[in-house]
């Protein structure tokens, strides 16, 4: 009886709609990850973005201290650097705006 009532409720509040939209993404984002590792990079803004997915999927919060993520985020800011030295205009730091 109480698992029908949570069913109701859970389908009635949108609870049961958003956990299968949170699954569906998370799949569409492993599936994402996978192509980066199979997906050759041509610019400094591809690798850049490669290792910001894998910064964002990876890391248990952002400003983690514990290897090997100081170590990536590091390496993203120094692609970055250099590709703004090139004149690359759409390579993004983390912290902006999507």
């Amino acid at each position: 009886m109480h698992q029908v009532r949570w069913d109701a409720a859970a389908e009635e509040t949108g609870y049961t709609a958003a956990l299968r939209a949170e699954r569906e993404a998370c799949d569409r984002a492993k599936d994402l990850l996978g192509a980066f590792s199979t997906t050759h990079a041509t610019t400094l803004a591809g690798v850049a973005g490669k290792l910001d997915a894998v910064l964002r999927e990876g890391e248990a919060w952002e400003e983690c201290s514990e290897f090997p993520w100081p170590q990536l985020r590091s390496a993203l800011c120094d692609l970055v650097r250099i590709a703004e030295s090139f004149g690359a205009d759409r390579v993004r730091r983390r912290s902006d705006p999507l």
